[in-house]
């Protein structure tokens, strides 16, 4: 019994000194990027040189829903637009609507971040409007005015096309 339990011992001793133990850590990264998507609602509207925008502005508004990754800052700028008139500037933009005919008429008008349209959208990082994502959809009004008192001469539709950008 002297020789088993002589045995025993051994084998266990030689089964502790063979099991050893070595380790390291894995670093995973993942890294979150910045998006952002954007899309549009323009306005649709019916002016009236000779009764009621003779005199009065035609108030509109549209719209920019931006989604952007959480707490990501952008700002939202705005074109002059594809009919931009002479003198025009992305800081302080001369836009206008196009009868789009062989040799346009055009309708003045403006667009502004405030509802009192007393501040213009550009398309400068100053003339834009900043911007925090949310991580999900967020609206931002755009106020357009067409000034009274215009009249271009012929009726029919007229339009632009503004270019949004997110910088972000």
């Amino acid at each position: 019994m002297k020789h088993v339990a002589i045995a025993a011992s051994a084998l266990c001793a030689v089964q502790t000194l063979h099991a050893a133990n070595v380790s390291t850590t894995m670093t995973n990264t993942v890294t979150v990027t910045n998006n952002c998507t954007v899309s549009t609602t323009g306005f649709t509207t019916i002016y009236d040189p000779l009764n009621t925008n003779a005199t009065a502005n035609q108030d509109v508004s549209a719209s920019v829903t931006t989604s952007c990754s959480l707490a990501a800052p952008a700002v939202i700028t705005l074109s002059q637009g594809a009919n931009a008139a002479s003198g025009s500037s992305d800081a302080s933009p001369l836009r206008r609507l196009s009868n789009g005919a062989a040799t346009p008429a055009y309708l003045s008008y403006s667009l502004y971040q405030d509802a009192g349209r007393s501040t213009t959208w550009g398309n400068t990082a100053l003339t834009g409007v900043p911007h925090v994502g949310t991580g999900s959809g967020a609206t931002t009004n755009v106020y357009a005015r067409i000034p009274s008192g215009q009249t271009p001469g012929v009726t029919g539709t007229f339009t632009d096309s503004v270019m949004v950008t997110v910088t972000y």
